[in-house]
C-alpha cells in the first residue's frame, strides 16, 4: 500500500475532503468550490497554505513564491504532509511538529 493518497485536481470534492479532514483541529480550515486553506492559530507558529480548483497554490508564508499549477495532490497517509505535482516542479507543505503534538 502506497504511504500516499492520490488525487487528481479535477476530483476536487475529494481533495476537499481529504484536506479537511488532514487540518482536523489543527487551525482554521476554509473550504468552498473553488479554495481549500488551512491556517495555523495562536499560540502555534504562524503557517497555513491554500489552494484554488485550478491547482495553484497561493503560499501564504514568508518568502515562498511559487508560480505554477499543480495537477496531483497527494496527502500522507499520516496526515502530516501534502505534496503538490506538477509538469514543472513539485512542492511539499508540512505540517509543524508543534502543531501536529495538538492531535495527541
Amino acid at each position: 500500500m502506497s504511504d500516499e493518497i492520490e488525487i487528481r485536481i479535477s476530483e476536487w470534492g475529494k481533495i476537499c475532503s481529504a484536506f479537511a479532514d488532514m487540518f482536523d483541529g489543527l487551525g482554521k480550515v476554509d473550504i468552498s468550490e473553488n479554495m481549500i486553506s488551512y491556517q495555523s492559530i495562536e499560540p502555534h507558529v504562524a503557517t497555513g497554505i491554500s489552494l484554488d480548483n485550478r491547482g495553484r497554490l497561493l503560499a501564504n508564508m514568508p518568502l515562498h513564491s511559487i508560480e505554477t499549477e499543480f495537477d496531483i495532490v497527494q496527502i500522507s497517509r499520516d496526515k502530516t504532509s501534502i505534496k503538490l505535482i506538477g509538469n514543472s516542479t513539485n512542492y511539499v507543505y508540512r505540517i509543524p511538529s508543534e502543531i501536529l503534538r495538538s492531535r495527541d
